[in-house]
């Protein structure tokens, strides 16, 4: 077994489970990701990203620095404030990000299902890929998804299992660290981590043989949290050091506005808006009056600026970005 191969294969997941899955041509072909990147861009399995227009100095290693235009032999020329014009690879410019298509596609060809019956079921989210089976009378259906730690996600792959009708038979490949978060939709299903189950290959994931034949249902790890907004939405409450901390309906929809607000921040009146309180003189600091530690704790008011900013704790980097 390639380690190489088993190391580009957990790094692809990784990609896929941020928010903005880009990465830079330098840190993916240097480094610690190296070999796990070259053997991503063999198989294919990313495309060409955005030009970077800034990058780090090679130079000072400090100075951010202007790329100024493209150079022979595949080199950038920077213009650094400290050290001025500095040659630089053309790496550190590009970047790459994985190709969902090529994916799933991979996925299918590796479990020997035809890539012309996946269908998408969220956008660049969740498939349904096809059904096998391995023992005569007991198929396996087949999913595949990302952010699974979302509870929007986990909650509309959920949904379009139950209409299948293939709960009982349904196993779920995902991108995603498991275990998944206590209250997930997904409790009782059977949930793999691909990166625990194959390894990339030409044109196709390998699948461990040894493995494919021991499914089970994701048991949820009763885990108690450090400091989190992950169940906000599904149980009404926020974990402080450990500690939980209910919230009332009104604390509750003002933390989910800042959530799902694109920048995590709001002026006073889209909050008030999008809490729907009708309270002339809107505060969120008085309606957290009998939780002041999750006020302080998630939330920041800017007076320059007058808008409220979510203050996101380093457990929910994963999903809030």
């Amino acid at each position: 077994m390639s380690q190489s191969q088993c190391d580009a294969t957990d790094l692809l997941c990784r990609l896929l489970e941020r928010a903005k899955p880009e990465i830079n041509g330098l840190a993916l072909c240097a480094g610690e990701h190296a070999e796990a990147g070259q053997q991503l861009l063999r198989e294919r399995m990313l495309v060409i990203g955005t030009p970077l227009e800034w990058g780090t100095c090679q130079e000072c290693g400090v100075e951010t620095a202007r790329v100024v235009r493209e150079l022979a032999h595949d080199s950038i020329l920077l213009s650094c404030p400290e050290c001025g014009d500095v040659k630089a690879p053309r790496r550190l410019r590009d970047t790459f990000k994985p190709s969902p298509a090529k994916l799933v596609t991979a996925i299918a060809i590796g479990l020997g299902l035809s890539s012309t019956n996946i269908k998408q079921i969220e956008p660049d989210t969740c498939w349904y890929l096809g059904t096998t089976e391995p023992v005569r009378g007991k198929p396996v259906t087949w999913y595949f998804t990302r952010h699974l730690h979302q509870p929007k996600v986990a909650q509309r792959l959920r949904d379009q299992i139950s209409l299948d009708k293939t709960i009982s038979s349904c196993r779920i490949l995902t991108s995603s660290a498991l275990p998944l978060p206590d209250g997930s939709p997904m409790a009782g299903l059977d949930v793999i981590n691909l990166a625990s189950i194959a390894r990339i290959s030409q044109s196709k994931f390998e699948f461990f043989a040894d493995r494919m034949s021991t499914p089970g249902p994701q048991v949820i790890e009763e885990s108690v949290p450090g400091t989190t907004l992950r169940y906000v939405e599904s149980k009404g409450r926020v974990y402080i050091d450990g500690d939980a901390y209910n919230l009332e309906p009104q604390q509750q929809s003002i933390l989910l506005a800042l959530i799902q607000d694109r920048d995590h921040e709001m002026e006073r009146d889209a909050l008030r808006s999008a809490c729907n309180s009708t309270a002339e003189k809107f505060s969120p600091r008085k309606v957290f009056d009998r939780n002041s530690k999750a006020y302080q704790t998630f939330i920041r008011y800017d007076r320059t600026d007058e808008r409220y900013a979510l203050i996101i704790p380093y457990e929910d980097k994963d999903w809030l970005h």
